[in-house]
């Protein structure tokens, strides 16, 4: 073992360079409803895309295609999905909970089958969302003012 070796393991520095433990208040981990939550955003997303393409696909072939709408439908689709990663990442609470909340109603007041499956997934999303919020507004600075002094 060479003399840097052993000083990078004396002061705690894994053979990559990294801290070999975290240095500071770490945030906890994520809760699996919110891992849930947010992989219903992204898939829900994804699919919306999808159903959105094979709507306008379907229309076109007819001549009553809205491109308009249905770019709207995509650019929601898309919202989504980036919804979805802020999420998992614990940012864009508010926002996601909003547009969540807004897409559930309309969704469930469609009256279709797959309205009402989107709408009742949104609305647990919500759900799940406001009941995992305090880890959402988790700072480094709450972790030292509830840990006692060494």
């Amino acid at each position: 073992m060479s003399e840097r070796q052993r000083e990078r393991r004396e002061r705690g520095i894994t053979p990559a360079g990294l801290p070999a433990e975290p240095t500071g208040p770490v945030r906890p981990p994520r809760p699996v409803a919110v891992e849930v939550a947010s992989a219903v955003m992204v898939v829900s997303g994804l699919m919306g895309i999808l159903i959105t393409i094979e709507a306008t696909a379907s229309l076109a072939a007819r001549d009553q295609a809205s491109l308009g709408i249905a770019a709207l439908s995509v650019a929601l689709g898309i919202g989504f999905v980036v919804l979805g990663f802020l999420v998992r990442r614990g940012k864009g609470w508010l926002v996601a909970v909003n547009v969540a909340a807004v897409a559930g109603f309309l969704e469930l007041t469609s009256g279709s089958a797959q309205g009402i499956l989107f709408g009742a997934l949104d609305v647990a999303v919500v759900l799940i969302l406001m009941r995992h919020r305090p880890w959402f507004h988790w700072s480094p600075d709450d972790e030292q003012e509830t840990t006692p002094p060494a």
